[in-house]
């Protein structure tokens, strides 16, 4: 199964800017965070039976990162469907291109290919079948 990449859509609304943004881009180190607190769930309230105050979970929040043209705080939200699946293409593409390259240099080497243990896998006899 290939790993999924992470990309988020960065968009600050009051001087227009828009960024895609990948988890393992270096340009995501020149980002700074802006430090938000959760929100709280609600009041707490008395449980019945036990006679004990419950509180309520809080509500986390999305990260918030300086908008790198204005400084102001931006929101990065989850990409458009319209990017992600284009990015989805891309990203299968590269990783068949990927393979093709190492089964050829498996080929030029004369290593044989690496098989994983999947469910069909028997210990004892070493057979995937």
């Amino acid at each position: 199964m290939p790993q999924k990449i992470k990309r988020w859509f960065m968009f600050c609304e009051p001087c227009g800017f828009r960024k895609i943004i990948t988890a393992d881009n270096p340009e995501s180190e020149d980002l700074t965070e802006v430090k938000r607190v959760n929100v709280p769930g609600g009041a707490p309230r008395l449980d019945p039976v036990t006679k004990k105050t419950v509180y309520r979970d809080s509500l986390s929040t999305t990260k918030m990162f300086k908008c790198l043209e204005c400084g102001r705080g931006c929101v990065c939200k989850r990409l458009p469907d319209v990017y992600a699946d284009a990015y989805k293409s891309v990203d299968d593409r590269i990783r068949k291109e990927k393979e093709e390259s190492e089964k050829q240099q498996r080929i030029d080497d004369g290593t044989p290919e690496k098989r994983e243990a999947g469910p069909e896998y028997d210990p004892d006899i070493g057979f995937m079948g």
